[in-house]
C-alpha cells in the first residue's frame, strides 16, 4: 500500500488522543467512586446514583454520561446501566476487576512521571529523583497490594508448566525473585503441596507478601529474604526459580548479569521460570501498539528498561548458561512465561 492509499491523519484523531488523559481520569473516578458497583444490581437514574453514593446530582450525571460516551456504561430510558462484560471487570466483587491496575497504572506518581516525559527523551533515562528502582520505593507497596489478584493467565500457564515436571522431584524449593504480591509462587504452590517458597524483595513489600502468604494458607511453607535482587545472598540452591516482571527494567546486558547471578542459585538439572512483556521479531508499532507504549513507561521510570523481545529474552537466558528454552502463553496471558534449564 502506498503512502497515497493510506487513511489519512485528521483533527479529530489527534484530538481523542490529546484528550485521551480524560478517558483516564473517568475509569479511576468511577473506580473510586463505586459508581459500577452500584449499577450490578440493575439500571439507575443518575439521581438515585447520587444520592446513594452521597454527590451531587450534576457532577454524577456529567460522569455517567461521559462513561457512556466511552463505552463503560450503557444508557436507556433516562437510566444507567452496565455494559456486556461490565460486571465482571469494573464492579469490585467481579472475578477480573480492574480496580487494583487503575490504583496502579492511574496513581499519582506514573501520572507525574509522564509529566517529565520531554526531558526524559533528551535524557534517554528516568530523570526524576524517585524512580522505579529507588529502594525500598513505597510505590512498590502498593504494586504488590492492589495487584495481588492480578495474573492475567501468565500465573496459570507458569504452573502449567512447572507442576508435572516437578512431580518427579524429591524436592520443589522455590525461589521468587522480587516476589512483590508472591502471586506467581502462590499459584504454583497451591497446586504442588511439597512446595517450599522463598521470596526476596525489599523489606517494606515482603509486608505484604506475608500478609498475602497467610490469607492462602502458605506461611507455613514460606520464608522472606529481605534485600536487592543484584547484592543480596539468594541462598539455595533451589529446584525452580522464578523471575516475574523484572527484567524489561533493565537494558539486555544489565538483566543478563542478573540472569546470571540466578543461575548460580538454581540446581543442576532445575529450572528458571521467567515472566515478561515482550514483542515479537516480526512485530512494529502498527501491528502490535501496546509494547511500544509499554517502553514509554520504562523510558520514565528506569535508566535504561524497555520492552525487550521474544528472541533477546531467549538470547539473554542462553547467555546466562541456560538451556532448553521455551517460551509459553495462554489467551488470558498478557505476558509471556519463559522456561529453561540449567544444566
Amino acid at each position: 500500500m502506498s503512502v497515497q492509499d493510506e487513511e489519512q491523519l485528521d483533527p479529530k484523531a489527534l484530538h481523542d488522543i490529546l484528550r485521551g488523559y480524560v478517558k483516564t481520569a473517568l475509569l479511576r473516578a468511577a473506580v473510586q467512586l463505586r459508581v459500577f458497583d452500584e449499577l450490578e444490581s440493575g439500571p439507575l437514574e443518575a439521581r438515585e446514583v447520587a444520592h446513594r453514593l452521597g454527590t451531587d446530582t450534576r457532577g454524577m450525571r456529567i460522569l455517567l454520561d461521559a462513561l457512556a460516551a466511552i463505552g463503560l456504561l450503557r444508557t436507556g430510558e433516562g437510566r444507567y446501566m452496565l455494559p456486556a462484560g461490565g460486571a465482571d471487570l469494573l464492579v469490585s466483587s467481579g472475578s477480573r476487576f480492574i480496580g487494583g491496575a487503575v490504583r496502579i497504572g492511574a496513581s499519582d506518581w506514573e501520572w507525574d512521571a509522564q509529566k517529565n516525559l520531554v526531558d526524559a527523551v533528551r535524557a534517554g533515562r528516568a530523570v526524576t529523583e524517585t524512580h522505579a528502582l529507588t529502594p525500598e520505593f513505597d510505590y512498590w507497596e502498593d504494586f504488590a497490594h492492589h495487584t495481588s489478584w492480578f495474573n492475567n493467565g501468565a500465573a496459570d500457564v507458569m504452573a502449567d508448566q512447572l507442576v508435572p515436571w516437578s512431580a518427579g522431584r524429591e524436592s520443589v524449593d522455590v525461589l521468587d525473585v522480587a516476589c512483590s504480591h508472591g502471586s506467581y509462587g502462590f499459584f504454583f504452590a497451591r497446586r504442588e503441596p511439597r512446595a517450599k517458597l522463598w521470596c526476596l524483595d525489599w523489606p517494606n513489600v515482603l509486608k505484604i507478601t506475608e500478609r498475602n502468604a497467610e490469607r492462602l494458607g502458605l506461611l507455613d511453607r514460606t520464608s522472606f529474604v529481605p534485600g536487592d535482587m543484584f547484592e543480596t545472598d539468594l541462598g539455595g540452591p533451589y529446584d525452580i526459580v522464578m523471575l516475574t516482571n523484572v527484567l524489561h527494567h533493565f537494558r539486555e546486558e544489565k538483566a543478563t548479569e542478573l540472569l546470571s547471578r540466578v543461575a548460580k542459585a538454581v540446581k543442576p538439572g532445575g529450572r528458571i521460570a521467567v515472566v515478561g512483556h515482550t514483542r515479537e521479531e516480526e512485530d512494529t508499532p502498527e501491528t502490535n501498539p501496546l509494547p511500544y507504549l509499554f517502553s514509554v513507561i520504562m523510558l520514565v521510570q528506569t535508566f535504561d528498561g524497555q520492552t525487550h523481545s521474544v528472541g533477546t529474552y531467549q538470547r539473554m537466558l542462553q547467555s546466562a548458561g541456560f538451556t532448553d528454552v521455551r517460551s509459553h502463553s495462554g489467551p488470558r496471558a498478557m505476558h509471556r512465561v519463559f522456561i529453561a534449564e540449567r544444566p
